[in-house]
């Protein structure tokens, strides 16, 4: 499920309410401080998304949001049995909501696999596995962070050997470069607390 080709949107393709993706945060088991994170994500990325819009690229609102919620849907699981949360995540999201831009937005988050011809971060930022890739890079844990802080702290937890030290300065390299894009492409990408987009939290548990 490699996100190896743009696609066009199918306004057939569901998309869950937030309600729903609270269900399947329950269903996959997912903990309080990855809830926590998901959500200020959302709010991050739908605030990124009207900025989007501003600058002539939009995007729709409740597709936003469900990518950003059900980003981390794996997150839990990985931390306890291993594997790529993302990759999981995808199959997870696909099989769950048939809705394959979602899926292709969560297997993205982490890393972007292709940067070549119309796939190339420079050609076009403002797609939605970048800005949830982006936003999400901006929130460490539940809070508001500069993608300086955010991957110093991925060092401090994750950097265990050479290996993994190399592959989360590859991935800030990869997020600095979607920053720049997106202020190249007229996006304001400043972030504040009291500006982010509110949302109706309805119940998670």
């Amino acid at each position: 499920m490699l996100p190896i080709l743009p696609f066009a949107y199918n306004e057939d393709w569901k998309i869950p309410t937030m309600q729903e993706c609270f269900r399947l945060w329950n269903k996959y088991q997912m903990m309080p401080h990855i809830k926590a994170h998901c959500l200020m994500v959302a709010r991050t990325a739908l605030t990124l998304a009207e900025r989007f819009e501003r600058a002539g690229r939009p995007l729709r609102r409740d597709l936003v949001l469900a990518s950003a919620l059900l980003h981390d849907l794996a997150k839990s699981y990985t931390i306890y049995y291993g594997g790529d949360h993302a990759k999981l995540g995808a199959g997870w999201v696909m099989q769950e909501t048939q809705n394959p831009a979602i899926a292709q937005a969560v297997i993205a988050h982490v890393l972007w696999f292709f940067d070549g011809g119309e796939l190339a971060i420079d050609k076009n930022p403002c797609t939605l596995p970048i800005l949830i890739s982006y936003a999400d890079k901006r929130v460490q844990h539940d809070r508001l962070v500069s993608l300086e802080d955010r991957f110093a702290d991925l060092i401090k937890r994750y950097g265990t050997d050479q290996q993994k030290i190399d592959l989360i300065n590859i991935n800030f390299e990869q997020s600095k470069k979607m920053e720049n894009a997106l202020v190249r492409a007229g996006v304001d990408i400043s972030l504040d607390l009291k500006q982010l987009v509110r949302i109706k939290q309805e119940r998670t548990k």
